[in-house]
This record gives structure tokens, C-alpha cells and sequence, in this order.
């Protein structure tokens, strides 16, 4: 794959109906590089589509439904949608977050089979199609590393993504496999939280940061499209996380 992405190359999005996935979906379509956007039901990969059109009536992005957890389902789903240069996996997953004392571990079951299972499951289904040279860049998260009470979940399904990202980058070789850590990003899977408590949450969070703010998905996207466009990048954990990282 050239060092560039435009409108030779086909990109495939796990998770592109809402937040950092919609956001790099957005970012690729002014690029006119060809997108394939998928999303849990039909009704929000429609909804996705439509407002990619609105913003660009000339884009011609195609959407699939894709639950990660059937395996074969996916198997099938992929096979359709035809050779692939690069694969980004941004679908979100139940948030297992809280001290541990009063975790639910049926929130980190469905978390590690959303967002591990499932984007493995994805994976192994997507590298028959997937160009010799392409690439696959996983989402994770910055609790994996920062070590924060009450992140115990998180930091468990986002480190093992870590681990099996490295280990791929030597098996899947010479496609590239990268992950992009982001820390505290405004997206839709804060919006259920009362308006005052996410605003205290954000507010308490940026403070603490070294650039004096949290992320936005357009962040976190342009890391992505950094990953799949540099050739000489693998198995490399990219924080984007305004320096959470450092402690």
C-alpha cells in the first residue's frame, strides 16, 4: 500500500456509526478513499450513511451490519464486501468500569467479548481479504497502563488488545498491526450520564492533563489515519491520550 491513502484504497471500519469510528469514517470520505462503515443494527449504519452523504453529497461510503461476537457471520460479511487494503476496529463495548468490590463481571464478560473476542473474530476474518501490505489498527484505551482505581475492567480487556496487538504484528507480518490508545474522549458513551456529572467528570479529568483538556474524536482518528498510512509502523501502542500516559 502507498504511503498515502486516497481513492485506490478500500477501508473497512468496525464501529464507524458513532464517535472516534465515525469521525476517521468522516476524515477518509474527504479523502475520497472508498469506506465501508459497519455498525450493530441497520438502522444506525443507515443513519451513519446519511449523515456522511449530507456532509458530501459526491461520497459513496457502504455499510454493513456486523455483530462481532457470531463467527461465522462475520466470516460471511467479509467475504462479501471484497479485498480490503486497511481495517480499523473502533467498535465501543459495555463500559466495566467501578471498584473492583462492586464490579459486575458480567460487564466485563460482555466487554472482553466485545471488544477482545470480537475484534479477533473480526480480524481472522478479514485477513483473506486484507491486502498483502495493509493494515490493521485496533482501538484500545489508556486505562490499560495508568493504573487507576476503579479502571480494573478496563484496563484488563484494553491490555490483553495491547498484548495481542504486538503478537500479531509478528504473525500477520509484513501487514502491519497497530493500536491507538486514547484517554478520556467525548463520544456518545458518555451521553447517558447526567449532563452536570459528565461536565464534573471531563472537568476533574482535564485538570489533571498536561494539555489542559480531554480528547475529542477527531483526535483520536487522526492517529488512526497516521497508523495506516505510515508504512513503517508496527506493533506500536500510540497514545493519544494528552499525556494521562505520564502519570
Amino acid at each position: 500500500m502507498s504511503t498515502q491513502l486516497d481513492q485506490s484504497h478500500h477501508v473497512l471500519i468496525v464501529g464507524a456509526t458513532k464517535g472516534i469510528g465515525f469521525a476517521l469514517a468522516s476524515q477518509l470520505a474527504e479523502q475520497r478513499v472508498r469506506i465501508t462503515l459497519s455498525g450493530c443494527t441497520a438502522e444506525h449504519v443507515e443513519q451513519a450513511l446519511t449523515r456522511l452523504r449530507a456532509h458530501d453529497p459526491t461520497a459513496q461510503p457502504q455499510g454493513i451490519v456486523l455483530d462481532l461476537r457470531d463467527h461465522a457471520a462475520v466470516r460471511r460479511v467479509f467475504t462479501g464486501v471484497g479485498p480490503i487494503d486497511a481495517l480499523a476496529l473502533c467498535g465501543s463495548s459495555d463500559i466495566a468500569w467501578g471498584s473492583f468490590a462492586s464490579l459486575s463481571m458480567e460487564a466485563v464478560e460482555r466487554a472482553l467479548h466485545m471488544k477482545l473476542t470480537g475484534y479477533l473474530n473480526a480480524v481472522q476474518a478479514a485477513v483473506p481479504q486484507l491486502a498483502e501490505r495493509g493494515s490493521i489498527t485496533f482501538v484500545g484505551g489508556a486505562a490499560s497502563r495508568a493504573a487507576l482505581p476503579g479502571t480494573v475492567g478496563l484496563a484488563a480487556v484494553n491490555g490483553a488488545l495491547e498484548a495481542a496487538t504486538r503478537t500479531l504484528a509478528r504473525e500477520l507480518a509484513p501487514r502491519r498491526v497497530n493500536l491507538v490508545s486514547p484517554g478520556l474522549t467525548d463520544t456518545e458513551a458518555y451521553d447517558t450520564l447526567p449532563a452536570q456529572t459528565k461536565a464534573a467528570q471531563f472537568a476533574a479529568v482535564a485538570a489533571r492533563l498536561p494539555v489542559g483538556r480531554t480528547g475529542l474524536p477527531d483526535d483520536i482518528s487522526h492517529a488512526i489515519r497516521f497508523v495506516m498510512n505510515n508504512p513503517f509502523v508496527t506493533g506500536t501502542i500510540v497514545d493519544v491520550d494528552g499525556g494521562a500516559h505520564l502519570g
